[in-house]
């Protein structure tokens, strides 16, 4: 049976590593850096989005728990260095954020663009949050 021991974490890498991967995301879909683009490849104007901060905060929360679990599986897979801890995020990033959402991209018809800014954010914000996580175990 797999162990989900916490008892080990620092807790202040964690958030760190959340607080990381949030701030890349708010950064890369602001407007000036992407945000303009991205919004544009899926059709949608600024005056639709309504109030972001509800979104602000899920995504904050959320990175949050995608940290903590990131923090177990670089711990399972006893990666020690920064080098370990990007290439487990990647491995995570790639098997389980890419892989599984390419098929709404091939059968929805969904913008390449959009899809791309995505998967590239996500990749570089997990990228983020191996290297904290591994830095500060």
């Amino acid at each position: 049976m797999v162990s989900f021991d916490v008892s080990s974490f620092n807790w202040i890498a964690i958030v760190l590593a959340g607080v990381s991967a949030w701030i890349i995301g708010a950064i890369w879909f602001s407007p000036p850096v992407f945000g303009r683009r991205w919004m544009a490849a899926l059709g949608l104007k600024q005056e639709q989005l309504g109030n972001p901060a509800p979104g602000f905060v899920a995504a904050l929360v959320i990175s949050f728990i995608g940290a903590t679990f990131l923090r177990w599986v670089i711990g399972v897979a006893g990666a020690t260095s920064v080098g370990d801890g990007i290439e487990v995020a990647l491995i995570i990033w790639f098997a389980f954020i890419l892989l599984p959402s390419a098929p709404g991209l091939l059968f929805t018809k969904q913008s390449s663009t959009a899809f791309a800014l995505t998967q590239v954010q996500h990749a570089i914000a997990m990228s983020a949050m191996g290297i904290v996580l591994t830095a500060y175990r």
